[in-house]
């Protein structure tokens, strides 16, 4: 059966297809396609098992390691920066290994596109002695996932799939094999030596993961050649495909030789040092940081003495450079592009985050300091209500600290902190706990539009359906404030402009008298799912009075909509992408933007 598939939807296929029936992990770009994948799979061809996402990482790598101990094959799915959460079981779990195949698959964002770091995750199977295999193309990711199942049960470790944006959301066609349904049988074999091991036997696990390491490297390394040229470069994963291109393209087959690395670590050193020894020059071409170049010890062109820049993805166009600079291939004419006006990412038409932003920044102008999160409400900066992104929760460990160093100081100074549904989930619950016991006076405004919008809308803790579609038990957020011990909640639509300015008025007051923290939820469905769209109240039509509108573009600058448009002279509303839901009518102070029932 041939299948046209990404290189998520690839590896979900090899992962099903290899026995895989548990996999947890949580949404985040280029990685968040793979669960979904499955759960349709899963459906599509009667597949039993849990594919669900968790509420965090480190909560998936723990669910999915004892999964796998029972003897279930399993996998992890996140992105970079998700396996920086998940770091705690993640180093634990190499040392113990796995039983029933554990893989963990990264999704790497080199750039980067959609991400607040930019790094490799091949370094992390390194910093853990896990292998990792690096595919090129969508079906090596297909051919990857099997093959790192079948790895990890032979020797009992996690083994990784490290895949970048490009490998991950191209397409092509993949002869696949058939899925098949099977009775799952789980087992526990108690051994507390191993599961429940004292420093003592850590020693020892890590001494049985050095020797199943050295079997690994030993016994699976491989380097496949191409071409016959005098120069070497050595490669990896989307760095191969790119190369094999330009060498093809350009009759360079006399000039180089690539060798391709399909498992990064561990790697080989004395194999690989014997095919160099046959070459007059090596280079090392690879996406992220020198992970191959620092085992390979000999010396070789690459990131370590600037042939590769240090940073930034390694595009088709970067990699002729790099042959351009080592005169492998000449230089070409630059050919006169046509750039496309700049726009910034920017909330939705019709966001109810927008204006919740837009009340916070009435209310608090530039009085005060907002510590924002991961999401789409990162996109309150255009609506300058965001001061800080650092990762997942730290808005509302920002706020502490923030409200800690200026009480120092005996500074009053606001701290407004926004923070969306599921990361309060994910991260935001414990610093909160934190604030509340330390009696630190800011405000948190939890921005709730009940989906995972950004990665594509995945369900959240307070949906009464999983992924899989499977009947959940919502988690209130309200609830768990109030249970953390928050005397301050206040509740309202984010649609409601008039409900949330009185309630950072009120919350503004609280702060400014009590010593613990306000918390404010501005509730609205997010517009982009079906029942978000289909829900929302909308008007017959919003319009601008041309009669009224100065043309002073406040609206287009302090709401920032991106259906209101400048014609040169006033403003208008674009009609293309306006959801008519007139949240846009409190931005005009003079009332030029109407609205038809």
């Amino acid at each position: 059966m041939k299948l046209f598939l990404s290189g998520n939807e690839a590896i979900a296929f090899g992962l099903l297809e290899a026995g895989v029936r548990f996999i947890s992990g949580y949404p985040g770009t280029p990685s968040s396609e793979v669960l979904p994948a499955a759960v349709k799979l899963a459906k599509q061809f009667k597949i039993d098992g849990y594919f669900n996402w968790a509420v965090n990482e480190k909560v998936a790598f723990e669910e999915t390691t004892a999964a796998s101990i029972a003897n279930i094959p399993v996998a992890f799915v996140a992105k970079q920066v998700g396996l920086n959460v998940a770091m705690d079981p993640y180093m634990n779990t190499a040392l113990v290994g796995s039983d029933g195949g554990l893989v963990v698959v990264v999704a790497d964002d080199p750039g980067p596109h959609s991400s607040q770091t930019e790094q490799d995750s091949r370094f992390m199977a390194y910093f853990a002695k896990i292998p990792v295999l690096e595919p090129s193309t969508p079906k090596e990711a297909y051919l990857f996932a099997k093959k790192a199942l079948n790895l990890s049960r032979q020797y009992k470790i996690p083994v990784m799939i490290r895949t970048t944006t490009r490998v991950s959301h191209s397409k092509e066609d993949i002869e696949v094999g058939r899925l098949s349904n099977y009775t799952i049988k789980a087992q526990f074999n108690k051994n507390t030596d191993r599961y429940a091991a004292t420093p003592h036997f850590r020693y020892l696990l890590h001494k049985q993961l050095n020797e199943k390491i050295e079997k690994i490297k030993n016994n699976e390394f491989e380097i496949k050649t191409y071409f016959s040229g005098k120069k070497l470069i050595i490669t990896s994963g989307i760095s191969f495909a790119y190369l094999y291109d330009i060498i093809t393209e350009y009759k360079l087959t006399d000039k180089l030789t690539i060798a391709k690395i399909d498992m990064p670590y561990p790697l080989n050193e004395e194999t690989l040092h014997r095919l160099t020894d046959k070459f007059e020059e090596v280079i090392i071409i690879e996406e992220g940081y020198p992970v191959i170049e620092l085992q390979f010890r000999k010396e070789c062109k690459g990131r370590e003495d600037g042939t590769v820049p240090k940073e930034g993805e390694l595009t088709i166009d970067v990699i002729k450079s790099i042959l351009q600079k080592l005169s492998i291939m000449p230089e070409e004419k630059s050919s006169k592009l046509i750039k496309p006006p700049f726009k910034r990412p920017s909330l939705c038409p019709g966001c109810g985050h927008r204006t919740a932003f837009y009340a916070i920044k009435q209310v608090f102008k530039d009085d005060a300091i907002y510590t924002g999160d991961i999401g789409c409400y990162t996109l309150g900066l255009n609506l300058k209500a965001v001061d800080t992104v650092h990762c997942m929760g730290a808005s509302v460990s920002f706020g502490f600290g923030f409200q800690k160093a200026f009480g120092l100081s005996n500074i009053k100074k606001p701290v407004v902190a926004t923070i969306g549904d599921s990361t309060f989930f994910h991260s935001g619950i414990t610093p909160l706990i934190d604030a509340v016991h330390n009696n630190s006076p800011f405000i948190v405004v939890i921005l709730d539009n009940s989906t995972v919008a950004m990665t594509g809308n995945q369900p959240t803790p307070t949906n009464t359906y999983n992924e899989d579609g499977s009947k959940a038990t919502p988690v209130l957020i309200e609830n768990i404030v109030k249970a953390i011990g928050v005397d301050f909640l206040k509740i309202c639509d984010a649609y409601d402009f008039d409900c949330m300015e009185k309630a950072l008025l009120e919350a503004k007051d609280y702060i400014e008298n009590y010593s613990s923290p306000a918390v404010l939820i501005f509730r609205h469905p997010c517009i982009y799912t079906t029942e978000g769209l289909k829900n929302n109240p909308r008007f017959k039509r919003v319009f601008v009075d041309e009669q009224l509108c100065k043309g002073c573009k406040i609206c287009i600058e302090n709401f920032e909509c991106p259906s209101l448009i400048f014609n040169g002279s006033v403003v208008e509303i674009d009609t293309t992408t306006c959801i008519n839901c007139g949240q846009c009518v409190v931005s005009c102070p003079f009332d030029a933007i109407k609205v038809e029932k």
